[in-house]
């Protein structure tokens, strides 16, 4: 299994370090609730404030949201396709509910390895 790392396992550090893990860290971007059987839609981030680099050498492969256990979707990144310069890279998951899901969004940058969201809650109505 790789090492997850998380924004909260840096925070606490140096400003040079806490910039480390704000461009590296995924976030999701949804509402809170959700109707059951219609489509929902979250956009995950990556970086809070600071954009990632986007080099052959440092870039994002993929991002996944997953509930709990469940792989809901995978977005493979080609990295050509945000030019060079760096950025906040984004993919957007549209999918239909059926229960009350614990999102987090997974995310891998080829040169410091798999980085985790905080979890959201969202509650399915009917």
């Amino acid at each position: 299994m790789p090492r997850l790392f998380s924004y909260k396992d840096f925070a606490s550090g140096s400003p040079t370090v806490e910039a480390f893990a704000n461009k590296h860290s995924p976030i999701i971007i949804c509402n809170l609730e959700a109707k059951r059987d219609k489509p929902f839609n979250v956009k995950v981030k990556i970086g809070k404030t600071i954009k990632h680099p986007n080099s052959p050498e440092h870039h994002y492969q993929y991002i996944q949201l997953w509930s709990l256990e469940t792989l809901i979707a995978t977005v493979k990144l080609e990295r050509a396709s945000f030019g060079d310069l760096p950025v906040h890279v984004e993919a957007n998951f549209t999918f239909i509910p059926k229960v009350s899901l614990r999102l987090i969004a997974l995310a891998y940058c080829n040169k410091h390895g798999l980085w985790q969201s905080e979890e959201v809650f969202i509650k399915v109505k009917e």
